[in-house]
């Protein structure tokens, strides 16, 4: 008697997939960071005449988005001291 060749089906492999990274995540304290790092560059000098105007703007949005989050609470003046 004959031998009966079975045919096996291999399914192809579906593609290998990366895994996934975990999205990219910026918390308040990274943003009173950056505020820091704008407040030593400028005093270390280390942007343009002509830049300081948009960092400038940068960093008083910076700040007043840290303050009304809570992350940063206003500076005293010399009236609530």
């Amino acid at each position: 008697m004959a031998k009966k060749q079975v045919e096996q089906t291999v399914a192809p492999e579906a593609p290998a997939q990366a895994p996934q990274q975990p999205a990219a995540q910026i918390t308040l304290q990274d943003l009173v960071v950056v505020a820091q790092i704008i407040q030593l560059t400028t005093q270390r000098g280390a942007f343009k005449a002509e830049e300081l105007a948009d960092v400038g703007n940068l960093y008083n949005k910076l700040i007043a988005f840290l303050q009304s989050t809570g992350a940063l609470t206003p500076a005293p003046t010399e009236e609530t001291k």
